[in-house]
């Protein structure tokens, strides 16, 4: 197991796997919406598409362009994409007409738990219940309070660029990385929507890097503010669990037990307190269990999911740098999500074309398979 693993991190084959997952999870965006517009023929769309992303993959091998990029373009290409991204979260001026319920999702969400209100048991525009956890709506109060909750996907897309920025010293993986979250179809009509489902991977992606460059060696120096953070990070979604047992679990179990109990304590401290927040409001506690973002949030097949959280377990042993982290988070949580959009289709027969076919759910994996390839080009630039 170990020889394979070590084959495939090290081989040219990781850096084209990982940007085929990226390239699949935007082109599934392309022809699903692609063909929803009038404007432009969804075939020059998909040519395009196509000669961009070629242009992507080939970037570090043309010598004049990346001699060219340098730290001012990098900083440039954020400025533009982060305005970019800010003119986006207005141009959808109705979104009730286009059908599009996130926004409103978590607008109420985030009213309902500032004033106190039980959350789980009103529905939107749409029909549908709220299933935000306490901490994705804690991470997206500040954009909330400066009145637009789209501003949640452009603080996403700058923490993810000085994530980067401080990981990476090339210019050029810098600028392909920020490039490649920059211009996704998916990130974009997630910013569009006013949406929030990558933001939550992209915090995790970036608190990973951060806690990295920040305790390298030792991740339990701060284990009281360790806690908080996985308590608040824990709470966003719950396939997030999934890199953060990954990165954490064996440095976890070989620190010492003055440390384990401290991050143990704040995290269920910080976890009870955030749940508490919202479910305090309800009426009693049968009320809970039938009105709870558990039952609410979509869940893929208990075995399944069983199935890949022993990988995860297994998985995180082998972990020997950074690196492998993104390249196991990058593809355990493309399967899973990938696993949970064809149990869709094979008990609900949803074609491809339906609205509810959840191709968003996908791009959960989109932070880590960009980070993990950059990690790959890095590995074959410094070979070279």
């Amino acid at each position: 197991m170990k020889e394979i693993l070590t084959n495939v991190k090290n081989s040219k084959a990781n850096s084209l796997m990982l940007f085929a997952v990226y390239f699949v999870i935007n082109f599934l965006f392309l022809t699903k919406y692609g063909i929803r517009q009038s404007f432009v023929p969804i075939s020059i769309l998909i040519v395009a598409f196509i000669a961009v992303h070629i242009f992507l993959f080939f970037l570090r091998k043309n010598e004049l362009l990346t001699k060219k990029i340098n730290i001012k373009l990098v900083y440039l290409l954020t400025g533009i994409l982060g305005v970019g991204y800010i003119a986006l979260c207005h141009i959808l001026k109705d979104p009730y007409q286009m059908n599009i319920d996130r926004w409103q999702t978590l607008d109420f969400s985030l009213d309902y738990w500032i004033h106190g209100k039980y959350i789980y048991n009103t529905r939107n525009f749409m029909g549908n219940l709220s299933s935000y956890l306490p901490g994705q709506l804690l991470l997206a109060l500040p954009a909330y309070l400066l009145g637009n909750v789209g501003y949640l996907q452009v603080a996403a897309f700058l923490l993810f660029s000085y994530a980067v920025l401080l990981e990476f010293k090339s210019n050029l993986i810098r600028f392909t990385a920020i490039l490649m979250l920059g211009i996704s179809l998916s990130y974009i009509y997630e910013v569009v929507c006013k949406s929030d489902f990558i933001s939550s991977f992209i915090f995790v992606a970036a608190f990973i890097l951060f806690w990295h460059s920040k305790f390298k060696g030792d991740y339990f120096q701060k284990p009281v503010l360790l806690g908080v953070c996985l308590g608040v990070l824990f709470l966003t979604r719950s396939v997030a669990v999934i890199p953060l047992i990954i990165f954490l679990l064996k440095p976890f179990l070989a620190t010492d037990t003055n440390r384990k109990i401290k991050t143990a304590v704040a995290f269920i401290l910080s976890v009870g307190i955030l749940l508490l927040t919202v479910f305090f409001p309800a009426d009693n506690l049968d009320y809970i269990i039938q009105h709870n973002p558990l039952v609410l949030q979509g869940q893929s097949n208990t075995l399944v999911m069983l199935g890949f959280l022993v990988t995860t377990l297994v998985m995180s042993f082998y972990v020997r740098t950074i690196h492998d982290v993104f390249y196991f988070s990058a593809y355990i949580v493309f399967l899973v999500m990938l696993s949970f959009v064809l149990e869709k289709y094979l008990l609900f027969g949803l074609g491809f074309q339906h609205n509810l076919f959840s191709t968003t759910y996908l791009a959960a994996c989109l932070p880590f398979s960009i980070i993990a390839y950059c990690f790959s080009v890095q590995k074959e630039t410094e070979k070279v």
